[in-house]
C-alpha cells in the first residue's frame, strides 16, 4: 500500500525541518505533503525538498481546512496525519502505520504520554463527552497523529476545523463503528505553557472542541 503523509503547518520554521528530515529517511513513504496554512515565517522555504510537496494557502484557514486540502491532493492508499512540530520523533510514524499495513484495522491513533502543559483537563473533558454522547471511550481522543485507509474517508468526513478536528473525527469513528487501534508511540511535540499565551491557547482549544461536541450531539440526539 502507498502511504501519504499530510502535515498541516503554521509558523513552524523552528522545527519542521527536523520533522521532514526524519520522514525522508523512511523508504516506504510514497509522498509527503505539507500544507502551509498561511505562515508568516520561513516555514514554506524549509519545505523545498525533493520528497516534499508543498501546498500554500494564502490565508490561515485552520488545521481542519489544511488537512482537507492535503488529503484531497494525496494519492496514497493509507493517509497519515502528522503535526509539524514532531522533530526527530516523526520516525515513530512506522509504528502508527504497521497495524493498518498488517490488515488489523482501518485506522490508528497515536497513544502517547504528554508531560507538562494543560492538555490533561481538556483530554478528560473530551473523554467524558465522548462517553456521554456515544457511550464509548477512547484513550487518546485529542491525539493529532493518526493514520487511516483512504477507503474509509466517507465515514470520517467532513473534517471539523481548528482544534475540533480530532474530536470530530472521534465521534464519527465511534458512530460508524470503524475498526481502530490506539497505538503506543513516542511522538514528542510542544505543549502549551502555563503563561498567559498558554492559557489563551488552551481556552481556544476548549472552545472549539466544545463547539464540535455541541453541534454533533444536537445533530444525532
Amino acid at each position: 500500500m502507498n502511504i501519504s503523509i499530510i502535515i498541516p503547518a503554521y509558523n513552524e520554521e523552528d522545527i519542521i525541518g527536523k520533522t521532514l528530515d526524519a520522514l525522508e529517511k523512511i523508504n516506504n513513504i510514497t509522498e509527503i505533503i505539507v500544507v502551509d496554512d498561511g505562515s508568516t515565517d520561513n516555514t514554506p522555504l524549509l519545505c523545498n525538498r525533493n520528497r516534499v510537496r508543498l501546498i500554500n494557502l494564502v490565508q490561515n484557514q485552520g488545521k481542519g481546512r489544511a488537512v482537507e486540502v492535503g488529503v484531497r491532493e494525496s494519492q496514497g492508499d493509507i493517509i497519515v496525519l502528522l503535526d509539524a512540530d514532531l522533530g526527530d520523533s516523526a520516525r515513530e510514524v512506522e509504528k502508527l502505520a504497521k497495524p493498518i499495513l498488517a490488515g488489523e484495522v482501518d485506522l490508528t491513533i497515536a497513544l502517547l504520554t504528554i508531560k507538562g502543559g494543560g492538555v490533561g483537563l481538556l483530554r478528560k473533558f473530551a473523554d467524558f463527552s465522548l462517553k456521554t454522547i456515544t457511550g464509548l471511550a477512547m484513550k487518546a481522543p485529542l491525539s493529532g497523529q493518526r493514520a487511516f485507509k483512504r477507503k474509509i474517508l466517507p465515514l470520517i468526513t467532513p473534517f471539523y476545523n481548528g482544534y475540533g478536528l480530532e474530536i470530530g473525527m472521534d465521534l464519527l469513528i465511534l458512530k460508524n463503528n470503524i475498526q481502530y487501534k490506539e497505538v503506543p508511540c513516542n511522538f514528542k511535540h510542544r505543549v502549551s505553557g502555563k503563561d498567559l499565551s498558554g492559557f489563551i491557547h488552551r481556552g481556544k482549544q476548549f472552545k472549539e472542541v466544545l463547539t464540535v461536541l455541541w453541534s454533533f450531539k444536537n445533530n444525532i440526539v
